[in-house]
């Protein structure tokens, strides 16, 4: 046993890629052994044309399996070795067919013995215990349930949620606070004065009127922040929303949103504002429009860079 053996499912593709790579190996042995000039590559085209007599190429890349380029150049390949041809559809020119040649079905008939005694030794190799081809068929239907990326994706964004709490601001999230959104506007804007007032005193500006801010810890960390300014009976202000460079892409500004969304209903909210930059922050506006927020005129704001009003009814 080596250290791709011992490493369990986490080397699955190099050991399925070293399976594939003996089978095709001795493949072309077997090949040769009874002069017959064929790759293993070249099978599932063939055996599915052999199969269907004829099929569009995007029937055929949904046949085998393979994306559409990996199913062109293999056509490609094959159509030079004279083994496939191409015509159009019948009842729709603009379709591709693709079929054998005499020459691919005189080399399937030469084969077909050949492939019986394959069938015959592949079936005592994999009719094990734990039989391998039962186990591809659940592995393929898994993956098409949800494939391998989108599970891993799943698997980081349930651990990052669960690394992560939402909390009411305190005032040892004063520097964090500050820091936090200094950051991202530096970065992108000018520092206004008004920026520097309200961060400079978190508790003043928000909460001593009647707003809130809301902290997400990530691992007991400070790395994002939004606030909540009563602006009028009903009507709360959402600004100072920020997620830290360094853990974003794990949905947090979603999970954010969502929370200060609720904590405005809780409040009494009946429609939360908020002002923001079209190019400064684009995909923040992209955010706020998946939260539900929509486009309204802009009046006024308080800030210089703001060139857009959103608004959400809740």
């Amino acid at each position: 046993m080596n250290l791709f053996d011992e490493s369990g499912a986490l080397a699955v593709s190099t050991r399925l890629q070293r399976l594939s790579d003996q089978f095709r190996k001795d493949g072309m042995l077997i090949y040769q052994a009874n002069q017959i000039d064929f790759e293993p590559k070249w099978f599932p085209v063939i055996y599915a044309l052999h199969i269907k007599s004829s099929l569009s190429i995007l029937e055929l890349s949904e046949e085998i399996g393979y994306a559409h380029p990996s199913t062109i150049s293999l056509l490609k390949e094959l159509e030079k070795e004279g083994l496939i041809e191409s015509f159009k559809d019948e009842k729709d020119e603009r379709k591709r067919m693709v079929k054998l040649t005499v020459k691919a079905t005189a080399l399937v008939e030469k084969m077909q013995p050949v492939w019986d005694k394959i069938r015959r030794a592949a079936t005592e190799i994999t009719n094990t215990a734990n039989n391998l081809l039962l186990a591809m068929n659940e592995t393929e239907y898994q993956l098409k349930k949800e494939s391998f990326f989108d599970r891993y994706q799943r698997i980081s964004q349930e651990e990052t949620e669960s690394a992560i709490q939402v909390v009411d601001y305190k005032p040892e999230h004063a520097k964090a606070f500050y820091d936090l959104n200094f950051a991202w506007i530096s970065e992108v804007y000018e520092v206004e004065p008004e920026d520097e007032k309200v961060l400079s005193d978190p508790e003043k500006y928000y909460l001593k009127n009647g707003g809130a801010i809301l902290i997400v810890l990530y691992n007991d960390e400070p790395v994002g922040t939004c606030a909540l300014k009563l602006s009028s009976e009903g009507i709360f202000e959402m600004s100072k929303m920020t997620v830290s460079k360094k853990i974003r892409g794990k949905k947090i500004g979603e999970l954010l949103g969502n929370a200060i969304i609720k904590k405005a209903g809780e409040m009494g909210a009946r429609k939360v504002i908020l002002y923001s930059n079209k190019k400064g922050s684009a995909a923040g506006i992209n955010l706020y429009r998946k939260l539900g927020f929509v486009e309204v005129p802009l009046i006024r704001a308080d800030y210089k860079r703001a060139d857009i009003k959103m608004e959400l009814d809740l």
